[in-house]
């Protein structure tokens, strides 16, 4: 037990460090769009939509059932209309603009569910940790860290909340992490809804949050151009990790 808490606390220890570098990256991009902080928004909306296409898309295609699936996207859709409707009722003029922020905080907080359940299990399977596992998971938290910085609004606090949503994330995946070295059975059915909603989540924030709504009133030629950069950019990201699967 003393051994797993340990593994899971350095885990999350360096997936915040992760975390906190692509955050940090984040201050040269917002430079090079001249402090346009929606065509930084769009970016990343791009690098998650390539994530999308490249790891998350074919990974579940092969391993789960699509009816399973389907059903998790359902509800994870249902989930964040849910949330917004609730943002934005309890929001004032000068606060909707973080909906997004907080949209995006719930989203990576369920992708993270299964993901850190997931490393945790392969974890138990060997007595020694694959480090090119260990190491592909730490550096897929990197653009997890832009996505994060770039979502929060220009106020005073925002490294302060950029750290406190990434030390949120880090001790959410470290207990799923520890989870993962306890569970006993592997529920195959669980693993599919939960990837589900993942997918659902995750994909309302990256179309509709972050590409639509922020692109309403853009030039469309330039947003088409920085979601191709993002997906471009998240691809050869993806190339460089070391395997994983």
């Amino acid at each position: 037990m003393i051994e797993e808490i340990k593994l899971s606390s350095f885990v999350a220890l360096l997936i915040f460090v992760g975390m906190f570098l692509g955050g940090s990256s984040i201050q040269f991009m917002f430079r090079l769009f001249n402090r346009n902080t929606l065509y930084l928004q769009i970016l990343c909306g791009g690098l998650l939509l390539g994530l999308f296409a490249f790891e998350l898309l074919p990974d579940i295609f092969r391993q789960f059932q699509i009816i399973g699936i389907f059903t998790g996207i359902s509800i994870g859709i249902f989930i964040m209309v849910l949330l917004e409707v609730f943002l934005h009722h309890n929001s004032n003029h000068h606060s909707r603009h973080q909906d997004t922020m907080y949209l995006l905080l719930i989203a990576l907080i369920i992708h993270n569910i299964p993901t850190g359940i997931s490393f945790g299990t392969s974890l138990k399977t060997g007595d020694m940790i694959n480090h090119g596992l260990l190491m592909a998971f730490i550096l897929h938290n990197v653009p997890e860290g832009m996505i994060i910085m770039a979502s929060i609004p220009l106020i005073k606090e925002k490294n302060k909340l950029f750290s406190i949503f990434c030390c949120t994330l880090s001790i959410v995946i470290g207990l799923n992490i520890f989870m993962g070295l306890n569970m006993k059975i592997d529920s195959l059915k669980w693993n599919t809804i939960m990837m589900g909603v993942t997918m659902g989540t995750m994909g309302y924030v990256t179309l509709y949050e972050l590409i639509w709504k922020k692109s309403k009133n853009l030039p469309k030629g330039k947003v088409v151009l920085i979601v191709i950069l993002g997906l471009v950019g998240m691809h050869y990201f993806l190339r460089l990790l070391p395997a994983h699967h």
